[in-house]
């Protein structure tokens, strides 16, 4: 096992690891950390990669067990060599130097669907219940409402059961006639999917017979508890488990012309190290397959990831909490951040109003309007949007109308953002940048509650309740605000942040 102890230096900040832990990021002297980013157990991506604000880097091909305490960074338990790469000045050359040497990007960009207009996810409306008439309904409401057309996600509940990847016929007795229908309204249509297989289904029988399945020592498939239950779980080092789900999900493109896939679960904690494989591959490996096997379809959505940063796959931040704190809106602009500086530049916010499912049945009698207005302007001007709740159903007519203009702002700024994807296709580089990555030296290092979108827009979300101004440190120049007053940079300001407002500026 490696092990490596780096020293923090005075003012010095450290980025990256676990997405989830972006709200504790960044890693100074006096900070105190751990966090196994081998077998990680939060439900996020999560990278072997460090960067510094004084232009240094650690990297490792496999986990490690990091800690943070008394000024040391420990890194052990380390499954490969750790890198540390040192003398590149800045977090952005430090960043810059590493995706060259370690995680180069792709040159491939998702769909510009994805970045154009908003997602719209029928979870929280439908829940396990994704009937033909729901989804159709939920669809034209988008439509008559107001908002921009953009891509439909049917989420799980669809199937006959996991691993039966077909329309269950009593829920969807059409489904050719539905995503025709979907089309021709405007939507790009993805079907939800999980690595888990049903036990006693007529998939794991067939599949056990291969050889498919992730099993237990003693030689039977293995059964994991997730959160539908108890399920056998695809073997992604098996060729003809690879195979067997191509057939699946290309069948339903070609028969129904389905567009691409939510790819959800994969995540560690759902694998165990004495698992028996087809190939040897450890918890971390088992999702780092899920990721490449997701990579296959140019539409594509990931929650959990190991490594994969500069590829073309899309993630979306784990499901919040309907909540300000770190588990809710709170999170949404540090954990993003997270995102970008790990290598995933093609990101997405929870749902607007939060997706966490239990946390939503909670309080679902009793929502926070002023939230559900603050999450989507939270969302306008990241690399995406995506609303699952319906907002026409949940709001009253203002506030819907500000969660409306929060989507079409994203709409206008999207060939901005279309840019920045493609920038980031060829070099690497976030969407959703640190402003300690584009403005060192200016004081800006544990900055995490406003973001730079490229190098030009600063964008500044309200994130705590009842606030109707803005403090918001502007780097040296002139900026121009929303509304089109000008400010000299290289202070804080306040500027004002009503309901109707997402505080943002540009470079003047």
């Amino acid at each position: 096992m490696q092990e490596k102890t780096i020293e923090i230096l005075e003012d010095e900040y450290w980025y990256g690891g676990a997405v989830h832990d972006g709200v504790r990021m960044p890693i100074g002297r006096q900070s105190g950390y751990a966090r196994n980013l081998d077998r990680c157990d939060t439900p996020n991506q999560y990278v072997p990669f460090l960067v510094s604000s004084k232009g240094r880097y650690l990297f490792s091909e496999r986990g490690f067990f990091l800690e943070a305490r008394q000024g040391v960074l420990r890194l052990s338990r380390a499954k490969a060599p750790i890198v540390l790469g040192e003398g590149y000045e800045t977090l952005r050359g430090a960043y810059l130097a590493a995706c060259r040497a370690h995680f180069p990007p792709s040159g491939k960009l998702p769909p510009a669907a994805f970045f154009k207009g908003p997602q719209y996810n029928t979870w929280i409306e439908l829940l396990y219940e994704q009937t033909q008439q729901g989804i159709l309904e939920y669809a034209e409401r988008i439509l008559k409402t107001g908002l921009p057309p953009g891509i439909l996600m049917i989420d799980d509940g669809w199937n006959t059961y996991y691993g039966g990847w077909r329309f269950d016929p009593a829920k969807i007795p059409d489904p050719k006639g539905l995503v025709d229908r979907l089309h021709e309204m405007g939507f790009t249509v993805m079907l939800w999917v999980c690595p888990f297989v049903s036990p006693d289904s007529p998939a794991f029988r067939a599949l056990r017979q291969k050889g498919c399945l992730v099993g237990e020592p003693g030689g039977e498939p293995a059964v994991k508890r997730w959160w539908n239950g108890a399920s056998a779980v695809l073997d992604m080092t098996h060729p003809e488990a690879v195979r067997w789900l191509d057939a699946q999900l290309r069948g339903l493109m070609d028969d129904y012309a389905i567009d691409g896939f939510k790819f959800d679960a994969g995540d560690p904690y759902f694998y165990d190290e004495d698992d028996v494989t087809y190939a040897p591959v450890d918890p971390a490996g088992q999702c780092a397959l899920w990721a490449a096997y997701a990579g296959r379809y140019d539409y594509n959505e990931l929650r959990a990831c190991f490594g994969h940063a500069g590829e073309a796959l899309v993630q979306r931040l784990s499901d919040k909490d309907h909540a300000w704190g770190e588990n809710g809106v709170g999170s949404l602009v540090p954990n993003e951040l997270a995102q970008g500086i790990g290598g995933y530049a093609f990101t997405c916010p929870d749902m607007v109003g939060g997706g966490e499912i239990s946390n939503y049945l909670q309080v679902a009698d009793r929502l926070d309007s002023e939230l559900f207005v603050r999450y989507a302007q939270c969302a306008a001007l990241m690399p995406m949007i995506q609303f699952s709740a319906a907002p026409w159903r949940v709001l009253g007519p203002q506030d819907f109308a500000r969660c409306k203009a929060a989507a079409w702002l994203h709409v206008r700024f999207s060939e901005r953002i279309l840019l920045l994807a493609a920038h980031a296709a060829r070099t690497g580089e976030p969407i959703v940048r640190y402003m300690e990555y584009v403005f060192p030296g200016q004081g800006f290092e544990t900055v995490t509650d406003q973001f730079m979108l490229g190098c030009d827009v600063l964008v500044a979300p309200v994130q705590r309740k009842g606030e109707r101004t803005r403090r918001v440190l502007l780097p040296e120049g002139r900026w121009t605000y929303g509304d089109g007053a000008v400010y000299e940079g290289g202070r804080a300001v306040t500027v004002p942040a009503g309901l109707d407002i997402l505080p943002y500026f540009t470079r003047a």
